[in-house]
């Protein structure tokens, strides 16, 4: 938990050379550096991307916004680990905000959407956008809405945790892919009794919501994911390409609405990963 002063987010405080781990303003709290962030719980992972703050270490930014009144940008922070949302409303104003980058807060692979109608949206008209009582990025207006990035998913260990936190919201979508037209995983389609719903990548393990799923086609994908979901896939990508995609690299196919996607070098610690994720997000 940090606290603001003006501009400037305070994340450690400190009485002579003392670190104050908590400060109290009366009774209430309004500074607490004894919460532990997600991957400081549980480290080795290899991409992640949040509109909360996975790492007390990171310094950098949630987000990078771009407004619809006159296309200015601008990056958006934390404040007590949870997006800066004061800071993003003051900068949108009653008009659109829209997601040119999510930043990776473990390394340098941000997904990016340099095509302002393929940008999804996380402001509506001057209220930030809500899955579940927290932001999220819906889809573009344009249906091939996605983001880019130069994570590599086929480098490190063959098989990865992958956690992802979104809602198809109806639409036809396609979770996580790469360059190559056969590297995608989880495709959502209604009704759809197409079988190739993962296509180069190999599955051991699916769980969405806390509870192992079959998934036989992707009508199954579909309706598994119609709602706000948080899935974990033991997953060996297999990708042609060596790049990544939220959503697709071809057409007719959107990116899912978007909260956190984690991707760990290790299958370890996945129950209590899923319980550290739904407390954020209270998914189920």
């Amino acid at each position: 938990m940090a606290i603001k002063l003006g501009n400037i987010i305070i994340n450690k405080a400190y009485l002579g050379g003392v670190e104050i781990k908590k400060l109290y303003l009366g009774a209430n709290v309004i500074f607490d550096n004894t919460f532990t962030p997600f991957l400081n719980q549980f480290p080795n992972a290899s991409l992640g991307l949040s509109l909360d703050r996975l790492d007390k270490n990171y310094t950098g930014s949630a987000i990078r916004v771009r407004r619809s009144s006159d296309n200015t940008e601008l990056d958006i922070g934390f404040v007590n680990g949870v997006l800066d949302i004061a800071s993003l409303l003051d900068f949108v104003g009653s008009v659109n905000g829209f997601v040119f980058i999510i930043y990776d807060q473990v390394g340098s692979n941000n997904m990016v959407q340099y095509t302002a109608s393929l940008q999804g949206q996380i402001v509506s008209n001057g209220s930030v956008i809500l899955k579940g009582g927290k932001p999220c990025i819906i889809r573009s207006v344009g249906i091939n809405g996605r983001y880019l990035s130069a994570y590599a998913p086929n480098d490190g260990v063959a098989v990865k945790g992958m956690f992802y936190v979104g809602d198809n919201e109806g639409n036809q979508s396609i979770m996580f892919s790469g360059g190559g037209s056969q590297d995608f995983t989880f495709v959502a389609t209604s009704g759809s009794g197409v079988t190739t719903f993962d296509g180069n990548a190999s599955i051991s393990l699916t769980k969405i919501n806390g509870s192992a799923t079959t998934i036989s086609n992707r009508g199954d994908v579909f309706n598994e994911t119609n709602r706000h979901f948080l899935a974990y896939r033991e997953i060996d990508f297999n990708f042609i390409s060596d790049n990544s995609i939220l959503g697709y690299v071809g057409s007719s196919f959107s990116m899912m609405t978007f909260q956190e996607l984690v991707i760990f070098e290790n299958t370890d610690d996945a129950v209590a990963k899923e319980n550290n994720i739904n407390s954020r997000y209270n998914i189920y």
